[in-house]
């Protein structure tokens, strides 16, 4: 009986410690896993939204963990919390990074030390200051879409009849690199498609609204007051360059008068095509940059070469097009 209670004990230990046994089977996998980190500007909008979601599904797709983080908007201290949150995936020995350099001196610091850490290093968005801290960049040539907006706009006017006049420009930060990149490409661009005429065009002081829809709206109708001749506004992006552009345009009774061309889709711009308050945009495929972004981290983690750079193309949509991009594009 004694020997018979002894077997029953050992069984019982046997079962427990095969039970046992699975648990750090399933630590052991999902330490296997690798971990990517994608830092990004901001969760929401018409344009970082959809760049999320795809980048998750690649990340499914390719069998890889991908844990966002995000900056806020409008958050004085978002550079500051955006290294902080790469600092944490360098603690956390991620096996890559995926970030957007808000600010590109700061991020190219931080994308040397992730580097050196041995974690893949890829930028989107806007790229840092030294291409030797990161593998690639991958998303939008802002200067060449800049060119594209500028271009495509000289080119709506010339078919108005319009070839001499004011200019103007709306962004949310007059020091961010990729706004930079594109008022100087667009300066070029029209530049280029208005050719002899260009010189009998002046542009304004842009008007950096700091992310305020009051401030931006006050500023474009102090233009608009002061220069009768302004004949187009360019908004290079976010939702409140949008916004205060179109109630200006709106308070002053411009519509369809003040020509606007935008820069990326937003609902707030195709909700202003029938009230002429949208003249064309150029928009980035955030789509495509968020599927290829996780792509090439994940090949360059799995050990295979990747390219300096991925530019995805801008695409141009006239106002009477915008609010069926907007659907077939599912933002």
């Amino acid at each position: 009986m004694r020997m018979f209670k002894i077997w029953v004990i050992g069984m019982a230990v046997c079962f427990f410690t095969a039970g046992c046994g699975k648990r750090p089977s399933a630590a052991f996998v999902r330490q296997e896993e690798k971990t990517l980190y994608l830092i990004t500007l901001n969760k929401e909008g018409p344009y970082w939204k959809p760049l999320i979601q795809s980048a998750q599904e690649q990340a499914r797709e390719r069998g890889f963990c991908l844990i966002i983080k995000a900056g806020l908007p409008g958050d004085s201290s978002r550079p500051q919390k955006l290294i902080e949150m790469v600092q944490e995936a360098i603690d956390q020995n991620a096996d890559g990074i995926a970030m957007a350099a808000l600010e590109p001196e700061m991020f190219d610091i931080k994308a040397a030390e992730a580097m050196a850490a041995g974690i893949k290093v890829v930028t989107y968005d806007t790229d840092i200051r030294t291409c030797g801290n990161r593998l690639a960049y991958i998303g939008t040539n802002n200067y060449e879409a800049g060119m594209e907006l500028g271009r495509r706009g000289a080119e709506d006017l010339i078919e108005r009849g319009i070839t001499k006049g004011r200019l103007t420009a709306v962004t949310y930060s007059g020091s961010a690199q990729n706004m930079t990149e594109r008022y100087r490409g667009l300066k070029d661009g029209f530049n280029q498609a208005m050719g002899k005429e260009a010189a009998l065009f002046t542009w304004c002081d842009w008007i950096i609204n700091d992310l305020s829809v009051s401030r931006a709206k006050e500023q474009l109708e102090t233009q608009i007051i002061l220069y009768p001749d302004l004949k187009a506004v360019f908004t290079l992006g976010t939702e409140s360059v949008i916004t205060g552009t179109m109630e200006a345009i709106k308070s002053q009774n411009l519509q369809g008068i003040l020509y606007h061309y935008g820069f990326d889709y937003s609902p707030t711009l195709a909700a202003g095509v029938d009230e002429g308050l949208i003249t064309g945009i150029v928009d980035q495929n955030c789509q495509v940059i968020g599927r290829t972004l996780v792509d090439k981290l994940a090949d360059a983690v799995e050990g295979r070469e990747i390219g300096k750079e991925y530019l995805i193309d801008v695409t141009w949509i006239e106002a009477n097009e915008i609010k069926v991009y907007g659907e077939k594009s599912e933002r």
